[in-house]
């Protein structure tokens, strides 16, 4: 029982420090010349945006070549999803007539997951920012430290 129970703190504080590094928003920066940088969102200054890719690299961005920027929270799309097609399954499985329960499992739960995916792209934290300029930049700023890390 003691081994089992060390463990379980092991795994519990494994999983609470891997929990740290999870990245909150997603960026997509697309320059003048059409090069794309996708990553996570880490820092924006007056003059650049830091972006962290996700081998790790960090990458500045310069304002004066940013085009387009689309800012997208992480994990808010598929909890949704799954959390209607467990609502769905949950409703099916108390059915008593198994003719049923089977129709509503091979149909509703599809159903459900395409209502929970646009539901949850619906809530989903997005912004988005086209034709952007260098003079542009320290107007948004406030804005854009909303969706960083540091801040």
């Amino acid at each position: 029982m003691k081994f089992v129970l060390s463990l379980l703190i092991c795994i519990l504080i494994s999983c609470t420090v891997s929990a740290q590094k999870k990245w909150k928003y997603k960026v997509k920066v697309i320059e003048n010349s059409g090069k794309r940088h996708r990553g996570f969102f880490y820092a924006a200054e007056d003059t650049r945006l830091v972006v962290i890719k996700k081998n790790a690299d960090t990458v500045g961005i310069d304002a004066a070549n940013i085009d387009r920027l689309f800012i997208h929270r992480r994990a808010i799309v598929a909890p949704v999803a799954i959390a209607a097609a467990a609502a769905t399954a949950a409703l099916a499985i108390d059915n008593p007539n198994a003719l049923e329960t089977a129709v509503i499992i091979i149909i509703g739960v599809p159903l459900s997951v395409c209502a929970g995916l646009v539901v949850g792209e619906l809530f989903a934290n997005k912004r988005f920012y086209k034709k952007l300029q260098a003079k542009d930049f320290p107007s948004i700023k406030a804005n854009l430290q909303k969706f960083t890390v540091l801040k």
